[in-house]
């Protein structure tokens, strides 16, 4: 961990200043840009600048280029690909069509340069697959102040300490940055959020959150099913949600407050949601690094 730490202080530091700087500007200077107008199915009731990630973004690639880390250009692609189609849409939306074939194309980016000699392709299509509805989950997740910031500062700090353990630096290194600029994000998203992660910083987490994971398997540092019980709250409660939608028949890919979370906002308040998903949050990522230290995992 002292190690990982010492490589890694300047990037962290680096990233999470100018993540903070980004936000004061966006916040300041640029806060009538993209908002967020409240309708029917929103949390919020005050328009609020869905520019968050573009903060978040930038600051976790200014840590990387600071800490000089090699990244494939397969991967570079594909988060630059998805990050311009996702901001394009926060200021302008696109069709769905537009969006799925650029997260189609990310997903497969990133496939080819960690996972190009999976055994079958059987699991190439799951995988393909998988990585698309992360992407969109943790849009669809983010619906609720603090919530998909909570959710990546935990996951990935868990990550980032599994790694670490693990003796995988550059991979632990790439998790606790990305976790720091979301805590300065969170900062800003507490109940009652100033600013938005908006769908390029939802649509980006997700990819990375696809990535570091598909990284850290194919690279023997955790198992498959460490990542999916890290981030369980999210992809469990979207999961179901979106079955029982089309069950019912419903137009699944619309925007609704249907999501497990959303409805225990209604009911109860934002506040209260929230932290009873913070408990759960951390509830599953204390089992996946105990599970990891145990040698379980």
């Amino acid at each position: 961990m002292g190690a990982v730490l010492d490589h890694w202080l300047i990037p962290l530091i680096a990233g999470c200043a100018v993540t903070m700087s980004a936000i004061f500007l966006l916040l300041s200077r640029l806060g009538q840009l993209a908002l967020d107008t409240p309708n029917h199915r929103s949390l919020h009731e005050t328009p609020v600048p869905r520019t968050g990630g573009w903060a978040v973004i930038t600051g976790v690639s200014i840590g990387l280029v600071v800490s000089r880390l090699s990244i494939s250009p397969l991967v570079l692609l594909a988060f630059f690909a998805l990050f311009a189609i996702s901001l394009i849409d926060d200021l302008r939306p696109l069709s769905a069509r537009a969006r799925f074939s650029v997260q189609l194309l990310s997903v497969s980016l990133v496939l080819n340069a960690f996972a190009p000699e999976v055994a079958h392709w059987s699991i190439w299509v799951l995988l393909i697959v998988g990585g698309v509805w992360v992407i969109n989950l943790y849009n669809f997740m983010d619906g609720m102040d603090g919530f998909a910031g909570s959710m990546t500062a935990i996951g990935f700090g868990a990550l980032g300490l599994i790694s670490a353990w693990r003796g995988a630096g550059d991979l632990a290194g790439i998790c606790f940055l990305i976790a720091a600029c979301s805590v300065i994000f969170l900062y800003y998203n507490w109940p009652q959020a100033r600013i938005f992660l908006g769908d390029a910083g939802s649509t980006v987490i997700g990819l990375a959150v696809f990535t570091v994971s598909v990284a850290g398997w194919q690279q023997g540092v955790f198992h498959w099913l460490v990542p999916l019980l890290i981030f369980c709250p999210f992809w469990l409660d979207a999961t179901v949600t979106l079955l029982l939608r089309v069950v019912r028949r419903e137009r699944w890919w619309e925007a609704h407050r249907q999501h497990i979370y959303q409805r225990v906002a209604l009911k109860f308040g934002v506040k209260t949601s929230l932290f009873i998903e913070l408990f759960v949050m951390l509830s599953t990522s204390l089992i996946a690094v105990l599970l990891v230290v145990s040698g379980m995992a």
